[in-house]
């Protein structure tokens, strides 16, 4: 896969944090902490810790094979490593394969490990955040659609960290069936959000799916918000505050 530059994080930094950028091969994650926080004990650290939540995904990918590539979701496994039983979880309830989830799965690990070493953290990885924050904060969302500029979300502060991922069927190099701008789903359970957002997107095809869509996702347990763009139509649902 090739690499694509991530312009859009010189508009994301809080002037309050602190950023650093942890690269391996496919995963790129670009994380806030509090001033004074970042150190590079610690950016060893979550290097470390990414490259062993690979790791973990790639061995349990060797004794099956379909963990990979499969859209479809695949059996749960109660012998599975925490990571790996996340993805699975997280695929069977939103009814797309475990690596639909892979991106919030890595962040909630690395955001439990940074939980020692900051009260307020943003994980950014492809697009999708972990945020745990004192205030509020407002996540832009970044479409090609000219009908919808300068739009955001409002982030309340919130004991838990908080997922806010989205897919894109016409932006961005992940897989989508769908051909929303944007679709971005809101929840405390970061790898179902990330999978949830990925089968929201497969389904808006056109405006008339957008009430369906949110039909659909209000039933799933543990989804506190989503937010739909498709052409002229934009549909909300939950603890959504546009700002």
């Amino acid at each position: 896969m090739q690499y694509q530059p991530r312009t859009y994080r010189k508009m994301m930094k809080a002037e309050d944090l602190d950023y650093f950028q942890v690269l391996e091969f496919e995963t790129d994650l670009f994380i806030g902490v509090d001033h004074g926080r970042s150190s590079p004990e610690l950016i060893g650290a979550v290097q470390t810790e990414v490259q062993t939540l690979r790791q973990t995904i790639f061995n349990y990918h060797r004794s099956n094979p379909d963990f990979i590539k499969s859209l479809l979701p695949l059996p749960l496994n109660s012998a599975a490593a925490p990571i790996v039983a996340d993805m699975l979880l997280a695929g069977k309830i939103a009814g797309v394969g475990p690596m639909a989830a892979v991106a919030g799965a890595v962040s909630k690990y690395i955001g439990k490990m940074l939980e020692s070493h900051t009260t307020e953290m943003v994980v950014e990885n492809g697009g999708d955040l972990l945020i745990r924050t004192k205030k509020v904060r407002r996540v832009a969302l970044h479409t090609t659609n000219a009908q919808f500029v300068d739009l955001g979300i409002a982030i309340k502060p919130r004991e838990k960290a908080l997922g806010v991922c989205t897919s894109s069927g016409v932006m961005g190099h992940s897989l989508s069936f769908g051909k929303a701008d944007a679709v971005t789903v809101i929840s405390e359970d970061i790898p179902l959000a990330d999978a949830v957002a990925t089968a929201l997107g497969n389904r808006i095809k056109k405006p008339e799916d957008v009430e369906k869509g949110l039909d659909w996702v209000r039933n799933i347990k543990g989804i506190l918000g989503t937010l739909i763009i498709i052409d002229d139509q934009l549909g909300a649902w939950g603890e959504i505050e546009l700002c």
